[in-house]
C-alpha cells in the first residue's frame, strides 16, 4: 500500500509537468509552421507586385481563415497560397493543438484537398490579418486591390484563430502565437486582447471593430 500510495504521489506530480512539456511542444510546432508560412507569404508576394491576401470575406472580419469557398466555388484567401504552391501536406496551416475538427485538417468537417467536397467549405487553422475585405471573384480586386506586404513589417499577419473566444479556448487557450510581415514570430498573451474577444459572441460585422482591436494588440505585444 505505501509503494502504491509512493507511485500515485509521483505521478501527480509528473503529470502537469508532462502536461506543461507537451503545450510547449505544440507552442513551439505552431510557431514553425507560422514561420513556414511566412516563407510562402513572401513568395506570393514577390510573384504579385508585393500584394498578398491580407483580408476577410463578406463583410466579417471574423470571415479571415478559409481555404475554399463552397457558396462561390473559388479558393479564396488562404487558397489563394495554397492554389500557387499545392503543398503535399496541410499540416503547415494548421495549429498542432487544436481540438476543433473545423479547425483540423482533412476532418469531415474541414474536407482536405480543398474541392474534394465542393458543398463543403475548408478551412485554415490560423487567421490572416483581417486589413481589407477581399472578393472571390479575382476579377473584382482592380476596384478593391490586395494590401502590401511591406506596409506590414511590423504589425501581425496571421495568427492563432481570434474569431470567437471559443476558437482560443480550443488550442492554446492561455493566448496565440502571432506572426508579424518581418517574418518574425510570438506568443502573446490571451490578457493582451482579451477585453475585445469576450464581446465576440457570434460572427457578425458588429465585431468587426473588437478584431481590429485585437490585432492592434497583437501589434503592439511585447
Amino acid at each position: 500500500m505505501i509503494v502504491i500510495g509512493i507511485i500515485s504521489l509521483l505521478i501527480g506530480f509528473l503529470l502537469p509537468v508532462l502536461n506543461r512539456a507537451r503545450h510547449a511542444a505544440a507552442r513551439a510546432s505552431c510557431l514553425s509552421n507560422l514561420r513556414q508560412v511566412h516563407q510562402m507569404i513572401v513568395l506570393y508576394a514577390h510573384e504579385n507586385r508585393d500584394q498578398v491576401p491580407l483580408g476577410y470575406r463578406a463583410d466579417r472580419k471574423q470571415f479571415n481563415s478559409m481555404v475554399y469557398s463552397a457558396t462561390s466555388n473559388r479558393f479564396v484567401l488562404f487558397g489563394l497560397i495554397y492554389g500557387t504552391f499545392r503543398m503535399a501536406s496541410p499540416n503547415v496551416l494548421f495549429c498542432p493543438a487544436e481540438t476543433d475538427e473545423r479547425s483540423m485538417p482533412a476532418t469531415s468537417a474541414n474536407p482536405w484537398p480543398p474541392g474534394v467536397d465542393p458543398t463543403k467549405h475548408t478551412y485554415a487553422g490560423y487567421g490572416f490579418r483581417p486589413a481589407v475585405d477581399i472578393p472571390d471573384d479575382a476579377a473584382d480586386w482592380l476596384a478593391s486591390p490586395l494590401p502590401r506586404l511591406q506596409r506590414f513589417r511590423n504589425r501581425a499577419i496571421l495568427a492563432d484563430l481570434t474569431a470567437m473566444p471559443a476558437r482560443v479556448d480550443t488550442r492554446h487557450k492561455h493566448g496565440v502565437n502571432a506572426l508579424y510581415g518581418d517574418g518574425s514570430a510570438k506568443w502573446v498573451r490571451r490578457l493582451s486582447f482579451d477585453a475585445h474577444l469576450a464581446p465576440c459572441t457570434s460572427i457578425s460585422p458588429q465585431f468587426n471593430d473588437e478584431q481590429d482591436a485585437i490585432w492592434r494588440a497583437l501589434d503592439a505585444a511585447p
